[in-house]
């Protein structure tokens, strides 16, 4: 059926890409900045195998850092800490980690999207990082259409209906309290 082990690892990668994509529709549906971080973490370890499968290394680091970005938010969260430093930390690290693993000027939209969600996933605000997912997902979507990423794709233009859903809905229930 395949050619060869390249072609295997490809196609189990682009199946972990949707299997991402399916659960990353549900993230942006949690209603706490506690629950939405435990799905992105999911989302992003599976995004990181991912990539390197399908030969993206420059997106496999980058999700692997935010996957152990939202582990530090969580916590963070939990402590009810509000330190300015860990976002700013993050984006420093994410911005250092492009330029490490470049493939090219396309590379310029993954950094620059996942800087913004470092940004906007640091917020204990969960309609707050709704909204800024408005900015990521086209400069990503981007990315990954330049990758030949059929879930990062997929995933990019799901999350941001879902974003769209969130936010309405989250809007509407604000309104009737």
């Amino acid at each position: 059926m395949f050619g060869n082990a390249t072609e295997v690892m490809y196609v189990i990668g682009q199946i972990l890409g949707i299997i991402a994509v399916v659960i990353g529709f549900f993230t942006y549906q949690m209603k706490t900045a506690g629950k939405l971080l435990i799905f992105e973490l999911i989302v992003s370890f599976l995004f990181s195998a991912h990539y390197l499968l399908i030969g993206a290394t420059g997106a496999m680091a980058l999700n692997f850092l935010c996957g152990v970005r939202c582990v530090f938010y969580y916590f963070r969260n939990k402590r009810g800490s509000q330190s300015k430093l860990l976002p700013i930390v993050f984006t420093v690290l994410i911005v250092a980690t492009s330029i490490l693993t470049w493939e090219g000027w396309y590379s310029v939209f993954i950094m620059a999207g996942l800087a913004v969600h470092s940004l906007a996933t640091a917020m204990a605000d969960a309609q707050k990082i709704r909204f800024a997912m408005f900015i990521k997902n086209p400069l990503c979507l981007a990315y990954n259409v330049m990758v030949l990423s059929i879930g990062g794709i997929a995933y990019e233009c799901t999350v941001l209906v879902s974003s769209i859903i969130g936010v309405l809905r989250n809007r509407k229930q604000s309104k009737s309290r």
